[in-house]
């Protein structure tokens, strides 16, 4: 298997939902806002609808500004060729798994203006100890020096684990077509590896990272 490289991140913040006053049932407005990776002068800001505190719907609007950390003398036009060139798709994707994220968090921290930052995937170093972690938390009754069927049970969960990280990370990145980048670094198909993405999903391997707290944005995004 092949060593994932670190790849650079979008830097991702997040509001919390705000209930849509006279809308029926139970919904919430959210707005996820992204610096991507290839184009650090613009804040790509994306909304959603959150229904029942859990189901994410949209995206219901896009908005593109410069990144609100940029000094007014590096602005740039964000012309007509930007915007063609933006891979809206990729960073919707990505938008919508650190929401998905941060609607998993646990209540109670500290936030500044309602604005977090969201770790969307460890680093590539950390894969393997954040998949003991949560192979760890998940299947407590699983110990590898049980014998060769319960170490051999625990090395597919850490694979499925790992996986599921690899698969969060290659997003977090903006790859186009994240299942082929892990497939590649593992040097199988890409059917392959969305079998194994399945079948984290049934062992109940999904990622859960939350919002990191202590990077909350120093310069919020104005609601407008």
């Amino acid at each position: 298997m092949s060593i994932m490289t670190a790849p650079q991140s979008h830097r991702v913040w997040i509001t919390d939902p705000e209930p849509i006053e006279g809308a029926p049932g139970n919904l919430a407005r959210s707005l996820v806002s992204l610096v991507p990776v290839t184009y650090p002068h613009v804040l790509v800001r994306i909304e959603y609808v959150i229904r029942d505190g859990e189901r994410i719907e949209g995206p219901y609007g896009i908005r593109i500004q410069q990144a609100p950390d940029l000094e007014a003398s590096a602005w740039q036009p964000l012309a007509a060729t930007l915007i063609r060139d933006l891979p809206v798709t990729q960073l919707e994707r990505a938008a919508r798994l650190a929401l998905s994220l941060g609607l998993r968090a646990p209540s109670g921290a500290p936030l500044t203006s309602g604005i977090r930052m969201v770790e969307m995937a460890p680093p590539p170093e950390l894969i393997p100890e954040r998949a003991a972690e949560m192979v760890r938390e998940r299947h407590p009754d699983v110990n590898p020096d049980d014998g060769p069927g319960a170490l051999r049970r625990w090395k597919r969960l850490i694979r499925l684990a790992e996986v599921q990280l690899e698969y969060a990370a290659a997003i977090a990145a903006g790859e186009k077509a994240p299942a082929a980048f892990v497939a590649e670094k593992r040097g199988v198909a890409p059917g392959t590896v969305r079998t194994w993405l399945h079948g984290a999903k049934q062992e109940g391997l999904e990622y859960k990272g939350g919002p990191d707290f202590s990077a909350v944005a120093t310069s919020p995004v104005n609601e407008d």
